[in-house]
């Protein structure tokens, strides 16, 4: 017997339903089916291609469209398999606007879907990435540490200290000795769930980049630059910071199997990257 057999790295356009209009995008699709039957050479190869072509090229990628594919794919060999894995990998192109102006650009982001059908159990993986910018709480102190020793010295002589002069000083960027480091930063998410999830793709995407708080932003206007360093400022995290804040919200839905999430701080700091997982884990609260 063998476990998967089919074809992987298939070139293959796919329509998907994005805020109600049908788009067409290029993904990379595998397709497996296991071969149960010993006796049996292999399998029809052009069946499983036929399947896929005719699941996709009319019907926008969902849950119900996927698990009726991996029906027709088991049928397709009834003697010989009792299994079938089908796997879409594409980018999803989401519109961004600016934080403050009348900007906006476009995003792209890594989607992974994965189902498998094995008797009447069929089970859904989702995978995708989102990029957030990520400045140390480490540095942040020590930066503030930096300034506040810089005033004390510049002001030691003075008893009397105005406001003007205040301002003044810290509009100086001598006095501002020393800033925080920052990275982009990325995250990788994990969601298993079976047909009864509202895989609603745009809409996880965008409540992960809420909780994070700081996603990379497109086309900027200087009030937008300003308003992205407030946030970095209002949301210093640590890697072990940012994986707990993507945990307690997939804790709570509830209607997910299982969950993991990946972290990465692309360091500018050091030569090598901040990482923290969260691995296989059951949500555990109420939605």
């Amino acid at each position: 017997t063998i476990d998967q057999v089919g074809m992987s790295n298939i070139k293959l356009p796919i329509l998907l339903n994005v805020d109600n209009e049908i788009i067409t995008v290029p993904s990379i699709c595998n397709v497996f089916i296991n071969l149960a039957n010993s006796k049996s050479r292999g399998i029809h190869m052009s069946r499983l291609y036929t399947n896929l072509i005719k699941s996709t090229q009319d019907n926008p990628i969902s849950l119900s469209v996927i698990k009726t594919l991996l029906i027709n794919l088991i049928q397709s060999h009834a003697q010989d398999s009792t299994k079938a894995i089908i796997e879409f990998k594409y980018d999803l192109c989401l519109k961004q606007s600016s934080l403050l102006s009348d900007l906006y650009g476009y995003r792209f982001y890594p989607i992974s879907i994965r189902a498998e059908k094995l008797d009447e159990k069929t089970n859904f993986d989702l995978s995708f990435k989102i990029l957030y910018s990520s400045t140390c709480p480490c540095s942040a102190a020590l930066a503030r540490q930096s300034i506040k020793e810089k005033f004390n010295s510049d002001f030691k002589e003075s008893e009397n200290i105005n406001k003007e002069d205040v301002a003044n000083w810290l509009n100086s960027q001598a006095n501002i000795n020393a800033t925080p480091h920052a990275q982009r930063s990325e995250a990788l998410i994990k969601l298993s769930f079976n047909e009864h999830f509202n895989l609603n793709i745009p809409a996880l995407i965008d409540k992960a980049e809420q909780v994070l708080a700081t996603p990379v932003q497109t086309a900027v206007k200087r009030e937008d630059e300003k308003e992205f360093a407030k946030l970095n400022a209002a949301n210093l995290m640590f890697c072990e910071d940012a994986v707990r804040h993507l945990d307690n919200w997939l804790s709570s839905l509830t209607t997910l199997s299982t969950y993991s999430v990946e972290v990465n701080h692309f360091e500018s700091l050091h030569a090598h990257n901040a990482t923290a997982k969260i691995l296989t884990k059951k949500p555990t609260k109420d939605s």
